[in-house]
């Protein structure tokens, strides 16, 4: 069993469940304002969607946390693999899930805004999957295509939530 391997994935779980708690606690309560009166009647809240999200990666989070913490084997590399070689792909992942992060960070903060929720979420699915190693563009394309449309028919026609369209496009 490799500890340090074990040790990294517990701090970075932390981690990132605390920065989901802070996104919950602060980033949804003062940046996705509900109208006051706001009831099941109209539909549901616009904070509803970030909040579902927020709860269920703290899960996924919670769930490996207390998966490591019961199980450590569960860290390990396969036998095959030597320790530098581990570290390496952990390095690896480290840096795609960093792209990651960022790419999510950009598309939250800048894109929506700017160019709102459906031509963002192309533009980061895009990228999101080009950091993951995906290089067929015409699949990659199709796809984020069917995710966006699948979004769209989801929350714009049957809960009625209009996403944010952005300055360029709504002006």
């Amino acid at each position: 069993m490799n500890n340090a391997l074990t040790r990294r994935e517990i701090r970075l779980l932390i981690l990132l469940f605390a920065v989901n708690a802070i996104f919950y606690l602060f980033v949804i309560q003062n940046g996705i304002p509900d109208p006051d009166g706001f009831g099941v009647s109209q539909g549901l809240p616009p904070s509803f969607t970030a909040r579902v999200t927020v709860i269920l990666i703290g899960l996924i989070l919670a769930a490996r946390l207390i998966q490591l913490m019961l199980n450590p084997a569960a860290a390990e590399v396969e036998d095959s693999k030597s320790v530098s070689e581990a570290v390496s792909t952990q390095s690896e992942l480290g840096l795609r899930n960093t792209a990651g992060i960022a790419c999510a960070l950009a598309f939250a903060f800048v894109l929506v805004p700017v160019i709102g929720y459906y031509l963002a979420s192309v533009i980061m699915i895009l990228v999101l999957m080009w950091v993951m190693g995906e290089k067929r563009w015409h699949q990659n394309i199709f796809q984020s295509a069917v995710v966006v449309g699948l979004i769209w028919l989801l929350f714009d026609q049957v809960f009625s939530i209009q996403l944010p369209l952005g300055r360029l496009i709504g002006g």
